[in-house]
């Protein structure tokens, strides 16, 4: 079995809107949210992923490991060592 080494590096993203006090709760749709779901969110995934791919020593993989997939990029970045 060959030998195996991890470590985990975390970018969380905290998604927050503030309104005036007349605001009278979720009247807009979460509108704010979705114009983050349709745009910053496509960017910032296709940032992420080519940046890691920028170094031809790492394969990116998507590694789902059971967390909802609309609220989480999960990938495996592989050192290729041999």
């Amino acid at each position: 079995m060959p030998h195996r080494e991890e470590r985990s590096y975390s970018i969380e993203v905290n998604l927050v809107a503030e309104f005036d006090a007349n605001y009278e709760g979720d009247e807009d749709g979460f509108a704010w949210f979705e114009r983050f779901e349709s745009g910053l969110k496509l960017s910032l995934t296709a940032a992420v992923t080519a940046a890691l791919r920028a170094d031809p020593r790492f394969v990116l993989l998507l590694a789902p490991r059971g967390k909802d997939p609309e609220r989480t990029l999960e990938l495996e970045l592989r050192f290729k060592a041999r």
